[in-house]
């Protein structure tokens, strides 16, 4: 299917998202075919629409975008952890952030809970995705925020942070297949080609077709889902994997750090729960709906 031909199918998807449409048609790898029947109907947020949820001080939560509902493969053929590809169905509208989580974000929360801050490895901290953090961390920022404004924030779950990633493209990066200067962005992306060697802050490269900025690299991303070290009996829901042998916790999207193949829309990595690094941050969802 061609580029053009999927951006009307992802327009068709978000204007009918909170109503429902037609049985998706079948897609190739990573391709977003249309929206299925929402079980969720959000008349406040509807599809492709960006917004902030205000905290009790009057402060502004993270930007929110709300992704319309899909099919989509998963995976991909280029490493055994990313197979099998399988079809995966986004059957419930969600919101995910426009930008990664920055550092005045989370040094907010640190301040009103007690936490230490983390590092910013001296690049400076404001509008720069926060880094050195836990998965553990992630998720306490992400119920504290539930709590400040009554909604559900949530880590996504893989599928949700890889179709929220893919924007409906079928190649390695959500804009193509090579990663450097591309038509879409006009931006390089990742200090691997900057030589900048740090990150840079939130919305420093152009969003892809849902609104997101900095889906590959800058900061790696924490998502829900436990790690196994393959798809078989991966959810087809959206829904995040909390059984598995292994206790550790998978990260998206690569880091500035990183080279290209870690930055791919398939690609994937693991790490334990508790484990801070200078490479690892996170992207929230909420809930619509409720």
């Amino acid at each position: 299917m061609r580029r053009n031909t999927l951006l009307s199918v992802l327009i068709v998807s978000s204007v009918m998202l909170a109503a429902g449409c037609a049985k998706p048609s079948e897609s190739r790898s990573g391709e977003t075919a249309g929206a299925g029947s929402c079980e969720q109907k959000d008349t406040e947020h509807p599809a492709g629409q960006s917004f902030s949820d205000t905290l009790p001080a009057g402060a502004k939560g993270p930007v929110m975008i709300a992704v319309p509902c899909g099919q989509f493969s998963m995976g991909s053929t280029e490493r055994p952890d990313e197979q099998p590809v399988h079809p995966v169905s986004i059957a419930r509208g969600f919101a995910i952030g426009k930008y990664e989580v920055t550092f005045e974000q989370y040094d907010a929360f640190a301040e009103a809970t007690g936490r230490e801050k983390p590092d910013d490895n001296g690049w400076g901290r404001g509008a720069r995705p926060v880094i050195n953090v836990s998965w553990d961390d992630a998720s306490a920022f992400a119920q504290w925020l539930s709590a400040q404004t009554g909604k559900h924030y949530r880590l996504p779950s893989e599928a949700e942070w890889e179709y929220a990633a893919r924007a409906g493209s079928v190649t390695k990066f959500t804009w193509g297949d090579e990663l450097g200067v591309s038509k879409e962005t006009s931006a390089t992306w990742a200090g691997v080609l900057t030589g900048k060697g740090s990150t840079q802050p939130v919305g420093s490269f152009a969003a892809n077709a849902f609104g997101l900025h900095d889906v590959h690299g800058n900061a790696m991303e924490w998502v829900q889902d436990c790690f196994e070290p393959d798809y078989t009996g991966a959810p087809s829901d959206g829904t995040s994997r909390e059984q598995c042998a292994s206790k550790q916790r998978v990260l998206r999207g690569g880091s500035w750090f990183d080279y290209a193949f870690a930055m791919r829309s398939a690609s994937r990595a693991s790490e334990q729960p508790s484990t801070p690094y200078e490479t690892y941050g996170f992207r929230l969802a909420r809930d619509l709906g409720r």
